[in-house]
């Protein structure tokens, strides 16, 4: 008991030391841009971060079993060049489009996690051959000209708004609850954790471990499938390689907000906050009109800065 309890207080601390980070960066985008930082414009980079916060929470259920998925990203894209064809904005055709998609995604998940497993190939070159493979395949689907565009009737899940909040701020909100609910609260929640921890010594004292690491793929796919239509509703057409940059943003995001690449350290508390900062930084050079070059070497720089010091606070426990 004494030993959980440590555990506990040392996770809060990892927790506060996030949202401390979080606090210091709206601190920062304020002294840079007193004159654009408002309550609007923060629900904005809300509704705008759904669709990372939405694929970073299923990241994080992989990074705990101690895997990691590369092919968010390229189901992202996929998702979104199949509902648009398969809508041809009509909004008779909402309904068939997602359940197809998410289908669609769930079997990826599911191909990911039993090729992992049963072929004993380290999740980073299964999931980076699946991204290859459902790219070649949209590309085909494609014939590099993507075709169709999105209902108006679905569109409001990104560009609507209930009174002053953003719907897909409220949708990123409402599965973040639900999946915090099962990571902190239930049986599984713990597995996950137990699993990511040990691998051979969850399975000897009884637990599914395949069960929990096949649900973790399928759970990390089907949440970048929502997220990929998400990212449809914002844009409204096909577009090829829409969700390349979300891969690594993710990890960035997850690791970022605490979870540690060894498995069974971390949360989806961390990962809220990791997502935010991500967009704030983002949004904070694109204010500051800072070239897609120095974009990229001041956020990987950054990046990697807190990725050190969260990750050496997550060993120190």
């Amino acid at each position: 008991m004494r030993n959980w309890i440590n555990s506990l207080i040392k996770n809060n601390k990892i927790t506060t030391g996030i949202y401390g980070l979080l606090l210091l960066t709206i601190i920062i985008f304020i002294i840079i841009s007193p004159g654009s930082f408002s309550s609007g414009h923060l629900l904005n980079i809300i509704r705008q971060s759904a669709p990372l916060g939405i694929v970073a929470i299923g990241q994080t259920l992989v990074l705990l079993v101690a895997g990691i998925d590369l092919s968010v990203g390229a189901v992202i894209s996929l998702v979104n060049v199949v509902a648009a064809s398969m809508m041809m904005g009509s909004n008779e055709n909402i309904l068939t489009a997602v359940a197809a998609t998410l289908l669609i995604s769930l079997l990826i998940g599911f191909i990911n996690g039993i090729t992992i497993l049963k072929v004993n190939i380290p999740p980073f070159l299964v999931t980076l051959a699946m991204s290859l493979v459902i790219e070649g395949f949209y590309m085909v689907y494609t014939k590099g000209s993507p075709k169709g565009n999105i209902a108006e009737g679905f569109r409001f899940v990104s560009d609507g708004w209930i009174g002053p909040l953003p719907i897909s701020g409220l949708i990123w909100l409402a599965i973040w609850i639900i999946f915090s609910f099962f990571l902190y609260k239930t049986t599984w929640g713990r597995k996950v954790y137990v699993t990511g921890g040990n691998t051979k010594t969850s399975f000897l004292s009884g637990i599914k471990t395949n069960v929990i690491i096949i649900t973790a793929y399928m759970l990390s796919s089907l949440l970048a499938g929502v997220s990929g239509l998400l990212i449809s509703a914002f844009i409204g057409v096909a577009s090829v390689g829409v969700g390349d940059t979300y891969t690594l943003n993710s990890i960035a995001a997850v690791v970022i907000g605490g979870t540690a690449f060894t498995g069974g350290r971390g949360g989806l508390a961390g990962t809220f906050a990791g997502v935010l900062i991500m967009s704030l930084l983002q949004s904070m050079m694109t204010m500051l009109n800072i070239p897609e070059a120095g974009k990229f070497i001041s956020q990987g720089l950054v990046i990697a800065i807190m990725v050190a010091i969260n990750q050496k606070l997550v060993k120190s426990r």
